[in-house]
């Protein structure tokens, strides 16, 4: 019987406090017996639980926060079964037999999917034996290895050592298999002390020297913190480690400015494209990651992920609505970036007159986008007049104030009972100006800071938000503002 559903996330943490865990690791093996034949494009793994007849047993992976049931078996009455499919295959990655609640098996398995497991629910790392999967037997011999290390008392430099010279041998061993990624990318940097380099004659105050000193091992670290990772094998996708690496990387060694954050997600794309799987996964990770990033201005890194990677045409997996879905973002945002200038504007008055953004001379404007029928603009709107414009109006900042529909009795009723004379009240009622994709106005309000040269200096946070940023800026040309 074959399943595929996702266990929230609380199960993982009952699973992984107070179970019996055993690591196996599944993975290449040139040895397949006559049973097999038959399912070479397929997956065949038997299971013998004699303690277990007639239970089911529960093949599943880890996939980020997550852990997904691929599979299920009822045992016989002699607790014997198969995970059996063909011509389908399973995913590379780190699986788990669960057995019950407090008992599981870790798997990782990679090119071969065709062994067979014999244990018991009481003494698993004694009572399991396997067939046709030798990197299992290094795995486990693994696994004692680094227990018995480590609950030894010793030299932490010498324990290090000790670790990375097992690894390597087992990676010379093995290349190429699923143990190899999965042993490698278990290690950690090994940063040099940089206390030789820096010396107290180039740095006399201690302080400074040590800040020298942790300096050029965070960048070292950071320079090589991909060294154990291969990009190119998709079995750390379905792993409970990879994510969170991820996740470490972006967020504690990545600047944060978005041509930090672009470059180091093209960096690692571009180490994981010959891999389509694990291309498709980091570029789906990182497409995700920038579109969620909050911060104002990193938005940025999306614009340019998904002009280099989703407009060009390389990412061609996606269906015509998904690809549009990323492109219409891409293409709402890219003419409304920080730091960048804003499209002009030519709209008419309330009057009738034409007026420009651009010919809007003021230190900064307020660049607003409203509707009269909108709720939300009917309260925020006199907020923006008495917090922006009637404290920073003196100081020379102006309010340009976009209505986006075409009521134009009840807009000029909205202005009167709101005693919005100061602002510049301007409507495009031939919908000539594209403002709505310059400034990505799909919703009201819509919030811009403009400086003097009409460049984005804040956009997308709250009023209180925005009076903070003016009384930052009208600071630094030296007018204070409470």
């Amino acid at each position: 019987m074959n399943r595929s559903h996702i266990i929230p996330h609380f199960v993982t943490l009952g699973l992984a406090l107070g179970i019996t865990l055993c690591s196996l690791l599944l993975s290449s093996s040139a040895v397949r017996s006559q049973r097999h034949k038959g399912y070479d494009k397929g997956y065949d793994i038997g299971v013998t639980v004699k303690s277990m007849p007639n239970r089911q047993l529960l093949l599943g992976y880890y996939y980020e926060d997550k852990i997904v049931i691929a599979d299920s078996v009822i045992l016989d009455k002699k607790g014997v079964g198969h995970f059996k499919k063909a011509p389908d295959r399973l995913p590379k990655g780190q699986y788990f037999l669960l057995y019950n609640p407090s008992t599981i098996v870790e798997l990782l398995i990679g090119d071969n999917q065709f062994f067979s497991i014999v244990s018991d629910t009481t003494d698993i790392i004694r009572h399991i034996s396997f067939e046709n999967s030798p990197e299992n037997t290094q795995f486990i011999a693994l696994q004692r290895f680094m227990t018995d290390i480590y609950n030894k008392e010793g030299n932490i430099i010498d324990t290090d050592s000790a670790v990375r010279v097992y690894i390597q041998r087992i990676t010379a061993k093995f290349p190429g298999t699923a143990l190899a990624t999965f042993a490698n990318f278990t290690l950690p940097v090994k940063v040099p002390d940089f206390a030789n380099e820096v010396s107290a004659t180039e740095f006399p105050d201690p302080k400074a020297r040590e800040l020298e000193i942790r300096k050029r091992g965070y960048f070292y670290y950071k320079k090589h913190f991909w060294d154990h990772t291969n990009f190119q094998d998709s079995t750390l996708i379905r792993t409970n480690l990879f994510k969170r690496r991820l996740d470490d990387y972006l967020k504690n060694m990545v600047a944060i400015h978005p041509d930090s954050l672009f470059r180091a997600c093209d960096e690692i794309l571009e180490k994981a494209r010959p891999n389509l799987a694990m291309f498709k996964y980091l570029m789906n990770y990182c497409t995700k990651y920038t579109y969620e990033d909050k911060i104002m201005g990193m938005d940025e890194a999306f614009v340019k992920l998904g002009q280099k990677y989703y407009v060009s045409g390389i990412v061609n997996w996606l269906d015509s609505a998904g690809l549009k879905k990323v492109t219409d973002e891409v293409l709402k945002r890219q003419f409304n970036l920080l730091y960048h200038k804003a499209i002009d504007l030519q709209l008419t008055t309330v009057e009738g007159q034409i007026t420009s953004l651009y010919e809007t001379q003021a230190p900064f404007i307020f660049l607003l986008f409203w509707e009269s029928n909108c709720a939300y603009c009917k309260k925020v709107v006199p907020q923006i007049k008495k917090d922006i414009l009637d404290r920073f109006g003196k100081h020379g900042l102006k309010v340009f104030a976009v209505h986006t529909q075409d009521t134009k009795e009840e807009w000029q009723s909205f202005i009167e009972q709101n005693d919005l004379f100061d602002f510049i009240n301007v409507w495009d009622p031939n919908n000539q100006s594209n403002y709505w994709t310059y400034y990505n106005v799909f919703a009201t309000p819509v919030m811009y800071v403009l400086d003097k040269d009409k460049k984005f200096i804040a956009k997308n946070i709250a009023i209180e938000q925005m009076v903070e940023v003016l009384k930052r800026e009208y600071k630094k040309v030296g007018i204070n503002i409470e």
